[in-house]
């Protein structure tokens, strides 16, 4: 009997697993819960980095291997994604894609975080300044690439067809509006405090909560979706 979900459960449980671990390395040791705010001077922010730099660099270490498990997780969405999808393959390959993506912009700024935490003391201050920015506006001015992922997620699971879908409705609503809610974060380019800077009340703590939600209710829908899956082939199938 052909097993077309084989190792799709090991990939959804990705997910569950990288989301305590990066809270963990990139929030907790990486001084992340919440960044530095961007109305420090470049000497502040220098002075930071370099008294809390062992732990961001073990931190940004570790993460590093972790946020590949972001793309793996994007795999087994996509495989539960074409149990719903009928005619064609668009969205599901869309969200892989988006998710590849964002990936990327898991890791590039842990790589520049790393990189100002390895030799702090003999950077010049606004040599920090210019790559924690730069850093900043990556990891959350691409946030079109990962509202890509969370559309396509939504629009797919929207329009299964079946009497009781893969994902309910709620739940893929809840992915095309974090998706779109990501636009906030255009403000950040514009101020140095208030709610709409990189570590304020609404580009940071409101923004990286509502996503960190839809990444608990995708996670679980996904890995209950596998299941489903699963038993509806192996009842096809005899199995």
């Amino acid at each position: 009997m052909p097993r077309p979900y084989r190792y799709v459960r090991a990939c959804a449980w990705s997910g569950w697993i990288m989301l305590p671990l990066t809270v963990l390395c990139w929030g907790v040791l990486g001084h992340n819960i919440p960044p530095f705010s961007p109305s420090l001077t470049a000497q502040e922010l220098a002075d930071q980095i370099r008294a809390n730099a062992t732990q961001i660099r073990i931190g940004m270490i570790l993460q590093l291997p972790i946020s590949v498990l972001y793309f793996v997780w994007g795999v087994a969405i996509s495989k539960v994604m074409q149990g719903a999808e009928r005619d064609n393959d668009v969205l599901s390959t869309m969200q892989l894609w988006g998710a590849g993506f964002t990936t990327i912009v898991f890791v590039l700024p842990c790589v520049l975080w790393l990189t100002i935490s390895y030799r702090p003391d003999v950077m010049d201050p606004k040599t920090i300044q210019f790559f924690y920015d730069f850093s900043w506006f990556f990891f959350d001015m691409a946030y079109i690439l990962t509202t890509l992922q969370t559309t396509a997620i939504g629009i797919c699971f929207l329009s299964d067809k079946r009497t009781v879908p893969l994902m309910p409705s709620w739940a893929a609503w809840l992915t095309i509006w974090v998706g779109i809610s990501f636009v906030l974060e255009t403000m950040m380019p514009l101020v140095y405090s208030g709610p709409f800077s990189r570590s304020g009340l609404l580009n940071y703590w409101i923004e990286f909560s509502l996503f960190f939600i839809m990444w608990i209710v995708v996670a679980f829908y996904t890995l209950k979706g596998v299941g489903r899956l699963e038993r509806e082939h192996a009842g096809q199938h005899g199995g």
